[in-house]
C-alpha cells in the first residue's frame, strides 16, 4: 500500500513511464520517503527549473548546498569513531579523497541517479560534476525530509561503501600529484620545474612533459593535453622519489604500490613513445 503510494506520488512528480525508476529510488534510499517533494526538487537541475507563485526559481541548487555540509559532516564523524589514533591532518586529508566532486559524480552515477536527473539534453554535457551535486542534493533532501540521523545513515551505509569500491579506480583522477610535488619540494626548498618536451599542435597527439627537481630529470609523463602530461610526469616522480627513499613515501602519506601506474597509464606513455 505505502510502496504503491510512494511509486504514484514519484510517477507524477517524476512522469516516469517505466515502473522501475520508481522503486529504484527507494532501493537507492534504503527507506521510503515522508515529504516527496524534497526529493522531486533534488533531481530537478537549474536547466527545467520551475516558477513558484513568488516567481522564485526552484532547482536542486539550494539543496546541493545543503547537502554538501551534510556529507563533510557525516564523513568527519565516521573517520573521527574509526580512526581514534589519527591527527587533525590525517583526517582531513582522508576526508578530502572522500567529500570530492569526481568521487561524488562516480558514485552518483554508480548509484543511478544520472538516470533520475531532470534535465536538458544539452546541459548533461556542461559540467562533469552534474551527478555529483544531485548526489549531494540527494542528501540535503533526505535530511529535510528525514532528520540527520537518516542522512548519516545514507551516507555511511550507501555513499561510503560505493567509494570504497570504487577507490582505486577513481585514485589516478581525484590524486592532484602535481600539488603534492610542488608542496614537497617547497617544504626541503628543492626547485621545481615542468619542462614540455613534446608539445604538438595538431589534434589528438600526445603530449610529453618531464619534471626536473634541482635541475635532475626525476619524471616523464604524457597526456592528451598539457595538463594531463603535467598530472602524468608529476605522479611517476613521485612514485621513482618514494621507491627510492621510503622516508618520501612516509612523509606523504602514500603507499608506493599505490602510486604504480595502472595498465592502462603504462600503455598511455607506451604509445607516446612510438609518437
Amino acid at each position: 500500500m505505502i510502496v504503491r503510494l510512494v511509486q504514484n506520488t514519484l510517477s507524477r512528480l517524476f512522469g516516469f513511464r517505466s515502473k522501475e525508476p520508481l522503486f529504484h529510488l527507494v532501493e537507492i534510499l534504503g527507506f521510503e520517503p515522508h515529504d516527496m517533494s524534497y526529493y522531486e526538487l533534488a533531481f530537478r537541475h537549474s536547466s527545467v527549473s520551475k516558477t513558484d507563485a513568488s516567481g522564485f526559481k526552484l532547482n536542486n541548487e539550494r539543496l546541493e548546498f545543503l547537502g554538501d555540509s551534510v556529507l563533510a559532516t557525516a564523513m568527519s564523524h565516521y573517520l573521527y569513531l574509526h580512526y581514534p589514533a589519527w591527527d587533525e591532518g590525517e583526517l582531513s586529508k582522508r576526508r578530502g579523497t572522500i567529500v570530492k566532486r569526481a568521487v561524488n559524480n562516480a558514485v552518483a552515477q554508480r548509484m543511478g541517479l544520472d538516470k533520475m536527473l531532470q534535465i536538458r539534453r544539452e546541459a548533461r554535457h556542461s559540467s562533469a560534476d552534474i551527478y555529483g551535486n544531485t548526489l549531494e542534493a540527494l542528501i540535503g533532501a533526505i535530511f529535510l525530509d528525514r532528520g540527520y540521523t537518516r542522512a548519516e545513515e545514507f551516507v555511511h551505509h550507501r555513499v561510503l561503501p560505493l567509494f570504497l569500491e570504487l577507490e582505486q579506480s577513481l585514485r589516478e583522477q581525484t590524486t592532484n600529484y602535481k600539488s603534492l610535488l610542488l608542496e614537497w619540494t617547497q617544504k626541503h626548498h628543492l626547485a621545481l620545474d615542468f619542462r614540455m618536451l613534446q608539445e604538438p599542435k595538431k589534434t589528438g597527439a600526445t603530449f610529453i612533459c618531464a619534471v626536473f627537481i634541482d635541475e635532475k630529470k626525476v619524471g616523464v609523463g604524457s597526456g592528451q593535453n598539457k595538463k594531463e602530461a603535467h598530472q602524468d610526469a608529476a605522479h611517476r616522480a613521485l612514485l621513482a622519489l618514494c621507491e627510492a627513499d621510503a622516508l618520501v613515501a612516509s612523509e606523504l602519506g602514500l603507499k608506493v604500490e599505490e602510486l604504480k601506474p595502472s595498465a592502462l597509464c603504462t600503455e598511455r606513455s607506451s604509445s607516446a613513445k612510438k609518437d
